[in-house]
């Protein structure tokens, strides 16, 4: 499974350079990013995951999560810290959105910098709840890159 997100989405993140291009956002330009193939390199040359949130401008549980979990200080501090920020618009980034997996709106997907799966999260979620689930995604990154450099150390 893991093998055939990598392959889908570096595909993707390759030959996608699209912007977001649906509703206004109150997310802040400078800090999330809207093009995968520019996230996908931050990502890898900072070794953080990509939060990916998909969302459309019609969306009212997107406008809510935006306004009440994803800018709220404490989780975008935290968001900053430790991710790669990535909005879409599923109306835009259908394609994208498909290979994710992503059926329902909003969608939080987290990616490693391999594009592993680390995490997916649907729906509206408070800050503690929010911040609980990319919790446990770090801790996947954390068990894959440990698992990753014991294979290294046995070859």
């Amino acid at each position: 499974m893991c093998k055939t997100v990598l392959v889908l989405c570096a595909g993707l993140v390759l030959s996608s350079s699209m912007a977001f291009a649906g509703g206004p956002s109150i997310l802040n330009d400078k800090v999330w990013h809207h093009d995968m193939q520019k996230a996908h390199q931050v990502a890898i040359s900072e070794g953080k995951p990509m939060l990916i949130v998909f969302g459309a401008s019609w969306c009212k549980f997107c406008t809510k999560l935006e306004k009440e979990t994803l800018t709220n200080p404490r989780m975008a501090q935290f968001i900053s810290q430790n991710f790669v920020p990535v909005h879409l618009d599923l109306d835009e980034e259908k394609k994208i959105g498909k290979i994710l997996g992503v059926k329902s709106l909003p969608c939080t997907v987290v990616l490693s910098p391999k594009a592993d799966l680390l995490g997916k999260i649907v729906g509206y979620k408070s800050v503690e709840e929010m911040q609980g689930q990319l919790q446990k995604a770090l801790k996947t990154q954390n068990v894959l890159r440990q698992a990753s450099q014991q294979k290294r150390n046995f070859k």
